[in-house]
Formats: C-alpha cells, structure tokens, sequence
C-alpha cells in the first residue's frame, strides 16, 4: 500500500477544495465547480486504485486491512464534503454512509462519516430523530470510547462538539452543555456559534418534514444557547 500517494492525493484535494471555496465566496461559481469536480475525480481515482469503487454497492466492497479502510474511509469522508458543496445531497449522504459502513466493520476511532451521514439524513428528511436515535446511541458510545482511549482525544476542539450534537439530539440538554464548554475552550472564538447554526439548520429541516422530535430538539438547541449565552 502506498500511503505516500494517499496522502499526496488528499494534500491536493484539499488544495482544490480550498480554491473552490475561495471561488464560491467571490461568487465565480462556475470555476468554484470546476474546482470541486477536480477534487471528486481525484478521490474516485484514488478509492479506485485502494479497490473501494464508488460505483459499486456498500455489499461489495472489499475486505481490506485496517489501515486501507480507514484510508478509504477518510475518502469517502472528504467525497461527501464536495458532494455537498456541488449541491448533490443524495450522492453525498450515499457517499458519507459508506464511509460510516467502514467506520464500524474496523472499529475505526474516527466517526467523521457516521456523524455527517445522521446530520445529512436529517437535514434531508430522509430519516426521523426517532429512526436514528439507535444510531446516535451507538456514536455516542464510539465517541466516548475514542475519550477515554486515547489521550489527545480530549484537546480536539471537533470531537467535543459532536459530543455535544449528539448529546443535544438525544435530549440531553445538560450534557450537550457541557461538551459544547470544551468546544469552546478549544476552538476558534466563532467555532461554537457555527456548529450550533448547523443544529438550527436541522431544527428547520425537522419542522419542514413534520418530525415529532422537531419541537423537543429546537427546545434543546435554545436551551444550551441560553446556558451558554449564546444569542
């Protein structure tokens, strides 16, 4: 396995997915597109070349060791970001659920995929809070597991706020705070109003298909914005 050639790979898919960013933010949305797209044919060349074809179903992906997986899983990861920022939801949700499929055969620490995989549904409509609520269950265990096993885990600023976010889904107002605190001790000064955005933008999606959870989750969400005043 060449690891060299995954990480010079994932090195310029960054780049490019930089470029596009900077080019969306100017409004040169055409080249901001050209950009992604040269990003995503980079991470198929690559998923292709480690044996995880993106044309093939989660069924028939191939056994691999640890490290391919978790190598493929990043990937798949950063696929389901530039699916986004092209506006293909589906594809990107598809792309993120592979990913958390390789996440739990290998007991990865990583839960990047399987995190965004439950937002997206949501955001989407393609799943209820109800429908996931096994699902965050068992991130939460993984992510709690990934705390108290590793000992660098507990500085990473991200790790804390998908504590919180699963934590806040869960309804667990008082736990949620308190992971969001360390978030904010850790990360950038806007970092927190961020994250919790995006837990409004689920609180919207929430309401716009009618899930039950909608008012008990938007609840939560003014609960530690409150608690931490944040308004």
């Amino acid at each position: 396995m060449d690891i060299p050639q995954v990480r010079d790979t994932v090195r310029t898919v960054t780049l490019h997915r930089r470029k596009g960013d900077a080019l969306a933010r100017s409004g040169r949305d055409l080249e901001a597109k050209e950009a992604y797209n040269t990003a995503l044919s980079l991470l198929d060349e690559e998923l292709g070349r480690l044996g995880f074809s993106v044309a093939e179903p989660a069924a028939q992906l191939p056994v691999a060791e640890v490290s391919v997986v978790a190598d493929a899983a990043d990937l798949l990861g950063m696929r389901g970001g530039i699916l986004r920022r092209l506006g293909l939801p589906e594809e990107a949700l598809e792309s993120y659920r592979r990913g958390a499929d390789l996440e739990t055969s290998k007991d990865l620490p990583v839960t990047y995929n399987r995190t965004n995989a439950i937002k997206l549904a949501l955001i989407a409509g393609d799943r209820t809070i109800t429908q996931v609520r096994q699902e965050l269950v068992a991130l939460h265990t993984a992510l709690e597991r990934h705390l108290s096993t590793d000992e660098r885990a507990a500085d990473d600023a991200w790790l804390w706020a998908d504590i919180g976010d699963v934590r806040l889904l869960l309804g667990d107002d008082n736990g949620a705070e308190s992971a969001y605190r360390a978030f904010a001790r850790k990360a950038r000064t806007d970092s927190l109003s961020s994250t919790l955005s995006l837990l409004k933008q689920i609180v919207n999606a929430l309401y716009a298909h009618g899930d039950a959870d909608a008012d008990r989750v938007a609840a939560s969400v003014h609960n530690v914005e409150k608690a931490l005043r944040l308004y």
